[in-house]
């Protein structure tokens, strides 16, 4: 019990979040499963079997949704349990929150309250930082959140529509602000969370779609949140590298399960830079 309490959030800020992010995935689960499919059996005479490809389809991105939320929050990234040299190395820093000395490309977290080998930036969804060691877990956690929330968007569309009638300025308005028109009566409870849930999915959809793109440099050029923002590109070692120093050796199949084990090349402490490295094909 008390290692998954370290696991959990630990501020008020990414509490909420954390919260936040599970209701809404289990919310929409609900609505997929107990009124959408029926409604689409219904209305549109959809069988079981396509029924069960839908749940076995959502299901895959569900599990790797949470598998992955999981191994970001109980994945060490941090300098904690490492022995670190008393000397100043070069390129390294000394942290003085955490009075010793830091690797190169690591960073304290004011929230995490340590240094984070590699560390991109803190996710206040998990309530941990993205570092050397779930940097995979983070990537796979957003393009497996954007097609739940696309198919999630999809799915709920039609039903969303079908309850709130033809559509006009009225039910625009409704489907887009469904809380204010529900606290002034203008919306019963029901319409009103079944168009809160496909609006949010929908606005998920569009916001990790600007996420991926942004964070899909990092992975071409081998860069943290820090280096993209001081155009530090001295860890740029070639696209197939830099992916391998992501998602490890294993790179080609571990996007499909969080717990497919895929070793990095490193150990979070030194790294190979672009003036140094020597491809291993080239040897």
């Amino acid at each position: 019990m008390g290692s998954f309490r370290q696991i959990l959030p630990k501020n008020i800020v990414d509490t909420l979040s954390f919260c936040y992010a599970m209701s809404l995935i289990h919310s929409v689960v609900i609505l997929g499963d107990f009124f959408v499919a029926p409604w689409m059996k219904e209305n549109y005479g959809t069988t079981n079997a396509q029924i069960l490809w839908y749940n076995v389809y959502g299901g895959f991105i569900y599990f790797n949704v949470i598998g992955n939320m999981w191994k970001i929050m109980s994945t060490n990234t941090s300098t904690i349990g490492i022995i670190l040299p008393t000397l100043l190395k070069p390129g390294w820093q000394y942290c003085a929150v955490c009075e010793a000395n830091a690797p190169p490309r690591s960073f304290h977290c004011q929230t995490c309250n340590r240094c984070i080998l590699k560390r991109d930036h803190h996710c206040m969804f998990t309530g941990k930082c993205i570092g050397y060691f779930n940097h995979r877990y983070y990537i796979c956690l957003i393009c497996y959140t954007w097609l739940g929330a696309m198919f999630a968007s999809t799915y709920c569309m039609g039903f969303a529509w079908t309850i709130l009638g033809e559509f006009s300025f009225y039910n625009l308005m409704c489907f887009c602000f469904p809380l204010i028109l529900l606290l002034f009566g203008m919306l019963d409870f029901y319409t009103a969370i079944v168009c809160l849930l496909t609006l949010v999915s929908t606005l998920f959809w569009l916001i990790i779609t600007f996420l991926l793109a942004w964070h899909s440099k990092h992975i071409i050029y081998n860069l943290t949140t820090h280096e993209r923002r001081h155009n530090i590109y001295t860890y740029n070692l070639g696209l197939r590298e830099n992916i391998r120093h992501i998602f490890g050796s294993k790179w080609y199949i571990c996007w499909l399960f969080p717990w497919i084990s895929s070793p990095l090349p490193g150990d979070g402490m030194s790294f190979p830079t672009s003036a140094n490295f020597e491809n291993p094909k080239d040897q």
